[in-house]
């Protein structure tokens, strides 16, 4: 999502080859003729705010209920917890940089000097990175879920000695200090006068830098950001899927607790296939800009409707991922109902909607492909 913020960058811009590559929000005006005309960035920044706004909510609650002390010793429950903790740094990143910074009718919009384009520059510069960095992090994130659930149904007698929590805890770091490294450059594409709000090209300028454009914003981004994390999730889902469909068969076969790692399982898989269909646009808007060895967006308004298409489907991902909990996760159902209803959540460790003690650990594997792990 964040890796395109070039593209809200180009606001009714005349597009200049000898000079600039486009002119920046800074520096742009609206045509008298037609004062009340909304651009295509404002459009898409006024379709943003609301599902950022819901992405931002939903991703609290999650963390709320992922943070419970039966929900997040689980490896699982873990990661679940991460990646809510990771989208909402992700949509609050993005909504002063992809909503709030071209919403037309906020006081002192595009005018030099003012709080709006000063707080704009500053989101250009050293908010955008972040919510670069944290993109990237979410995408790694869906992957191990992946591996895990791979593990979890391709390979259960495996399960617990691979995706342990403290295994889980020591990929999430790695996968942090990766994409920190991988996303520092991001600080250097854009610079900007904080006392006026004019920003200003860096590293972004794919005419001067054409080194970096080649090789951080095409093949790194699409080999890192794309390649490798679809190739694992891909391989990973098919395998589960296949394996889903032989259980099917012998479904009489599973118990309680299976069922329930199998509701888990499709969860997951929901998410992942979710992931992909999102994130799959972005990459071939990428692989444009490579063959027109620049930012296509800024040439063609085609593209660059088609990047704020791609921006808001990363948005709606991150935002989605509530709904998919409260759909398939009967404990998240149960820890917002206590909530709702002022009873104690912890409760609900011990036990279940019938009143009966929950086992607390389930140790045991089957023969038919599946780890009874603890569901969330």
């Amino acid at each position: 999502m964040l890796n395109n913020i070039t593209t809200s960058l180009s606001t009714n811009s005349s597009w200049n080859s000898s000079s600039d590559e486009y002119m920046l929000p800074n520096a742009t005006v609206r045509s008298p003729s037609s004062p009340h005309s909304l651009t295509v960035n404002e459009v898409f920044a006024i379709i943003m705010l609301p599902i950022i706004l819901i992405g931002i909510f939903g991703n609290t609650v999650s963390i709320y209920v992922y943070s419970r002390k039966h929900m997040k010793k689980s490896t699982v429950g873990f990661l679940l917890l991460s990646l809510s903790i990771i989208d909402l740094v992700v949509l609050l990143a993005a909504l002063p940089t992809f909503s709030i910074y071209k919403l037309p009718f906020l006081p002192g919009y595009n005018k030099i000097g003012s709080f709006h384009t000063i707080l704009s520059a500053f989101c250009i510069v050293y908010v955008y990175p972040i919510g670069c960095t944290a993109k990237m992090t979410s995408q790694y994130i869906i992957v191990l879920i992946a591996v895990e659930r791979w593990f979890a149904v391709c390979r259960p007698l495996q399960v617990q000695v691979w995706c342990t929590l403290n295994n889980t805890i020591r990929a999430m770091i790695y996968i942090i200090v990766v994409a920190v490294v991988f996303n520092a450059p991001r600080f250097l594409e854009f610079t900007a006068d904080l006392s006026t709000g004019i920003v200003n090209m860096g590293l972004s300028h794919s005419a001067n830098n054409k080194w970096y454009f080649i090789l951080y914003y095409g093949i790194r981004s699409i080999f890192f950001d794309t390649l490798i994390p679809f190739t694992v999730i891909s391989v990973t889902n098919i395998q589960v899927i296949k394996q889903l469909q032989k259980s099917n068969e012998e479904r009489k076969l599973l118990t309680t607790q299976q069922q329930k790692d199998k509701k888990t399982t499709t969860m997951l898989l929901v998410m992942v296939i979710l992931y992909a269909s999102c994130h799959m646009f972005n990459t071939s808007l990428k692989f444009v800009n490579l063959i027109f060895k620049t930012y296509a967006q800024f040439q063609f308004t085609l593209f660059r409707v088609l990047h704020h298409i791609s921006n808001l489907l990363l948005v709606t991902y991150s935002m989605s991922t509530f709904f998919i909990y409260l759909i398939f996760s009967v404990k998240y159902r149960q820890v917002i109902a206590a909530v709702v209803s002022c009873r104690n959540v912890e409760e609900l460790n011990t036990t279940s909607s019938r009143g009966k003690p929950k086992a607390v650990k389930v140790k045991s594997t089957s023969s038919n492909g599946y780890a009874t792990i603890k569901s969330v």
